[in-house]
């Protein structure tokens, strides 16, 4: 069992490391082949399309990976059920924001070259639905191998599409260049997809699928999951989306011009606080390994819970570390190495040292996930949010754009002190019943 995890360890560390490194190539490219104001424009979309995606998945891939875990259900009930789903919730999705695309880019963005580029989700939202389903099943089968490869043919994809596109492109309009930018993502992903599919005819046999019928659904076993996850992150991706909203309104009052707002932005929530978060796709692996671990610590009351909980919490501490200190003592080098450019290394500085207890929050997540607390973690989400937008809003006013980083260190602590209250209130009163 320890040889397994050891190796299911290695493999999702290398996959993940190798799949980061690629996502970082194709952040490298963009900022060195689009212009300042079109990468300003892609990075002020993020959180559209962020809100977006969390619509469309409605949470259902977590679900698929819970419930093909679990003993009691059928692999092919969870199947077609979560594909019936995610075939509604896109259309529903898609149809809507085909509507109120042009309300978004005119009216909310202030920005009529963000219509295309929007108008390209609906291409991203279906594919990266159905491919959310594939990748955790196969994750919940225990083949992180099929995964990390999978992970390396959709980066790599997206790397070749953007170079080809974008060396010579077509077209220098800032709505081209953009658009093309995200394409880049969908054909990703349809690459990822192929490969899965292709794999899976080898793999599985997929014969009951045809036999669709009511008896095959499990509606309220995977909404039970899904939604409450759903509702965390959808109110999360929501506030983020009002972010650059709120900051264009604000600061377009006090005199300041909409590109530099948007410039500003972009260096900050695509720059300074990209690079912050860079070594968190190891805290994923972490969760993903301490999961099952934390599980089965609190199901059977075991006296080691909080034991393997500061364990995960000095991995992930040192983890986050060495990049701490890269960013500290060399911010300038570390933007102008991946984004060609030297702006927001103060920011970075300053913020390296605060961002190193953000990793700490992975283990305590974890041990919320492994005891069901979703009510729990929908509340303290709510909290932390609300917090970030209505700081955003007030500081605003004062520390113009900076003001974003301010509500991000608030809300790291706020969400940080409450999910270790509620960890250690929920350990001690498991590890008092052994």
């Amino acid at each position: 069992m320890k040889r397994k995890l050891i190796n299911s360890f290695i493999i999702l560390s290398a996959s993940s490391a190798i799949s980061k490194i690629f996502s970082i190539l194709n952040r490298m490219l963009l900022s060195r082949l689009l212009p300042l104001e079109a990468m300003s424009l892609y990075l002020v979309i993020m959180p559209t399309l962020s809100l977006c995606l969390t619509l469309g998945q409605v949470g259902i891939p977590s679900a698929v990976f819970r419930l093909i875990l679990h003993p009691n259900y059928k692999n092919y009930k969870v199947i077609i059920t979560a594909i019936l789903l995610s075939f509604f919730s896109v259309i529903v999705i898609c149809g809507t924001l085909f509507i109120v695309s042009p309300f978004i880019a005119h009216s909310l963005l202030k920005n009529e070259y963000t219509l295309y580029p929007i108008l390209s989700f609906l291409i991203f939202i279906p594919l990266i639905a159905i491919s959310g389903i594939i990748k955790n099943y196969y994750l919940a089968k225990g083949h992180v191998y099929v995964i990390a490869k999978s992970q390396i043919v959709e980066e790599t994809s997206r790397l070749l599409f953007t170079y080809l596109f974008l060396k010579n492109p077509l077209s220098s309009s800032l709505p081209f260049l953009v658009t093309i930018a995200y394409l880049s993502m969908s054909f990703g992903e349809l690459m990822s997809i192929i490969y899965l599919l292709l794999l899976s005819r080898k793999k599985y046999s997929f014969a009951p699928l045809k036999n669709i019928n009511k008896q095959n659904l499990i509606m309220k076993d995977l909404l039970n999951i899904s939604l409450p996850l759903t509702g965390s992150r959808l109110y999360h991706c929501f506030m983020n989306f009002l972010e650059p909203i709120l900051l264009i309104h604000v600061l377009t009052q006090l005199g300041l011009t909409q590109n530099y707002i948007q410039d500003q932005y972009a260096i900050l929530s695509g720059y300074v606080v990209s690079l912050l978060v860079t070594p968190t796709f190891f805290c994923t692996i972490i969760y993903r390994l301490y999961l099952p671990i934390a599980t089965d610590d609190l199901y059977y009351h075991k006296s080691t819970a909080f034991l393997h909980l500061l364990y995960a919490l000095l991995i992930c501490l040192l983890i986050g570390l060495p990049f701490t200190l890269i960013f500290y003592f060399f911010p300038k080098q570390s933007l102008m190495v991946l984004y060609n450019t030297t702006s927001g290394y103060q920011q970075l500085k300053y913020m390296a040292f605060p961002f190193l207890l953000f990793y700490l929050q992975t283990p305590l997540s974890t041990i919320l996930q492994a005891k069901n607390k979703n009510k729990v973690m929908f509340i303290i989400s709510i909290i932390e949010c609300t917090l970030e937008i209505i700081l955003t809003y007030t500081l605003s006013h004062y520390l113009y754009v900076n003001a974003i980083l301010i509500s991000l260190f608030t809300g790291l602590i706020t969400t940080l002190t409450l999910s270790a209250i509620y960890c250690f209130k929920i350990i001690i009163k498991d590890t008092s019943l052994s």
